[in-house]
C-alpha cells in the first residue's frame, strides 16, 4: 500500500482541481452539492471563521456566496492539494496535516466543514473537528456512506482493477507489443495466446462495469496495438509503463475510499464522540439526490452550545 501522504499527493498532483468524487452525467460538479453548501453558507453570520477539514483542492469553497466576508482556512494531508486550493482561492489560510491531528487551537472556528474528507483519517478526525468548533458554531459534513452510490461504484471499480493486476495484463501487453515489433512470428504467437488468457477477464469486466481504469487500459492498448504501425515501440512501452503507475494509484485510492465509507455503527460512534465533545443537535441522515436510487453520502450536522447554555 502506498503511504497515505504520498498516495494523496500523487492523486492531487495528477487531478488537481478536477479530482471531484461526485459528478453529474456530464462529469461536472453535481448541482446537489452546490445546493447543499449554498444553503449552509447562507445561514452563517458575516465574518464567520470557516475551516474546510481534509479540503483537497477546495471543492466546498467553490460554493461560497459572492461578496462573502468569511475568514477561510483549510487543512489537508497533501501540500499539492492545498497549493491548488490557494491558486483558486487566494487568501485562504492553509495547514498541511492529517485530519486526526490538527495543530490549531480549540474552539477557533464558527463552522467546520468537510466533504468526502475527514472520514479517511478515522474516528479521531471527528473528535478533532468537534474540538475546533467554537461555542455557538457548527459542524457540517458530507461523508462517504457504506453501500451507497459512490461506495458501490468504487467497490466495482476496485474489483475490476484488482483483476487487471492479478492477470498481469500490462506485462502481457508489453510482451505482445514487443513481439509484434520484433518480427519473430513464433514469439508473437506465444505472446498473443498468453495475452488473450489475461485480457479475457479484463474484457468481461468492462461489461460488468464500464467506468474505471480497467476500461481505459483495455481500450487504450487495443487502439495502440491496432495502429502500432503509426508508433514507435518505445512510445507504446512508455504509455504502458505510465499506466502501471496509474493502476497502482487507482488501486490505492479506491481501497482507501472503500475503507473510509461509514457504516451505521460508524455513524453511531461519531455521534457519541460529538456529544462527548459538547456538540448538540447532532443529526445524521442519508444524503439523496434525484436520479440515484442509492444515497451518495451521510449528511452529518451538529451544533455546539453557546457558553450561556452549556
Amino acid at each position: 500500500m502506498i503511504d497515505s501522504e504520498k498516495g494523496w499527493t500523487d492523486y492531487w498532483r495528477k487531478d488537481s482541481a478536477d479530482g471531484e468524487v461526485f459528478v453529474n452525467a456530464e462529469g461536472e460538479r453535481h448541482p446537489a452539492l452546490a445546493e447543499f453548501w449554498q444553503a449552509h453558507f447562507s445561514g452563517l453570520p458575516e465574518g464567520s471563521r470557516v475551516l474546510d477539514l481534509a479540503s483537497g483542492a477546495g471543492s466546498i469553497y467553490t460554493h461560497l456566496p459572492e461578496g462573502h466576508t468569511f475568514q477561510l482556512s483549510a487543512t489537508d494531508i497533501s501540500d499539492v492539494a492545498l497549493e491548488a486550493l490557494q491558486d483558486r482561492f487566494p487568501g485562504v489560510s492553509t495547514v498541511v496535516c492529517s485530519a486526526d491531528d490538527i495543530p490549531l487551537d480549540d474552539a477557533s472556528f464558527d463552522a467546520v466543514v468537510t466533504q468526502f474528507g475527514a472520514e479517511y483519517a478515522g474516528m479521531n478526525a471527528f473528535a478533532e473537528a468537534a474540538r475546533l468548533v467554537a461555542p455557538g458554531g457548527k459542524f457540517i459534513g458530507l461523508c462517504h456512506i457504506q453501500d451507497g452510490y459512490i461506495d458501490s461504484s468504487n467497490r466495482q471499480q476496485l474489483a475490476e482493477a484488482q483483476i487487471v493486476a492479478e492477470q498481469e495484463f500490462i506485462d502481457h501487453a508489453i510482451r505482445m507489443i514487443t513481439g509484434a515489433f520484433s518480427g519473430d512470428s513464433a514469439a508473437l504467437k506465444s505472446a498473443q495466446d498468453a495475452f488473450v488468457t489475461a485480457a479475457t477477464p479484463v474484457g468481461e469486466g468492462m461489461r460488468r462495469c464500464r467506468r474505471g481504469i480497467h476500461t481505459y487500459l483495455f481500450q487504450g492498448f487495443r487502439q495502440l496495438y491496432e495502429r502500432r504501425q503509426q508508433y514507435e515501440l518505445k512510445d507504446v512501452l512508455e504509455w504502458l509503463d505510465a499506466m502501471r503507475g496509474e493502476l497502482d494509484i487507482n488501486l490505492d485510492r479506491l481501497s482507501r475510499m472503500c475503507a473510509a465509507a461509514l457504516s451505521e455503527s460508524d455513524v453511531r460512534e461519531i455521534i457519541r464522540i460529538f456529544e462527548k465533545q459538547g456538540l448538540k443537535d447532532v443529526h445524521c441522515t442519508p444524503f439523496e439526490t434525484p436520479g440515484n436510487q442509492l444515497p451518495v453520502a451521510w449528511n452529518l450536522t451538529a451544533q455546539k452550545g453557546s457558553k450561556k447554555n452549556d
